[in-house]
C-alpha cells in the first residue's frame, strides 16, 4: 500500500495527509484530560490531546519535505503549493488543540468546542 501511494501524484498523497490528520484526532484520541472542583465550580482544567499534537507536528514537517521534495522536482504547482498550505494549517490547528493551550489562556467554555474551551459546566 505505501509503494502504491507513492506512485500517485504529489498532490493526491498531500490531500490523503490532509485528511488523515484531520480525521485521526477524532477518531482515535489520546487525550489526558483533568479537572478540579471546588463548591462545585469547575476551578482548574487541563487538557492534552497526543495524536493531535504529534500528528500535527508530522503533517507540519511532512509539509516541508514535501514542499522541498516538489521543488526539486519540478512539481511545485499552484495545486500543490496550495494543498501544502492547507496541510500546515490543518497541522498548527492540530497542534494548538492537541496542546489544550487554548483553555489556559482564555476563559471561554461550550458544550462541544472542538477541545479548544474548557467544558461547559
Amino acid at each position: 500500500m505505501v509503494e502504491s501511494l507513492r506512485r500517485r501524484p504529489r498532490a493526491t498523497r498531500i490531500a490523503v495527509a490532509i485528511a488523515v490528520v484531520a480525521a485521526l484526532p477524532f477518531l482515535v484520541p489520546v487525550t489526558i484530560e483533568s479537572e478540579e472542583f471546588t463548591n462545585g465550580e469547575l476551578t482548574s482544567y487541563s487538557y492534552l490531546d497526543l495524536t493531535a499534537l504529534v500528528g500535527g507536528l508530522v503533517a507540519v514537517g511532512y509539509a516541508f519535505r514535501a514542499r522541498s521534495a516538489a521543488r526539486v522536482d519540478g512539481e511545485l504547482t499552484a495545486k500543490v503549493k496550495a494543498l501544502l498550505a492547507v496541510l500546515v494549517l490543518v497541522g498548527v490547528f492540530q497542534v494548538v488543540r492537541g496542546s489544550g493551550v487554548v483553555p489556559h489562556l482564555t476563559d471561554c467554555s461550550a458544550e462541544y468546542s472542538l477541545d479548544l474551551c474548557r467544558p461547559a459546566e
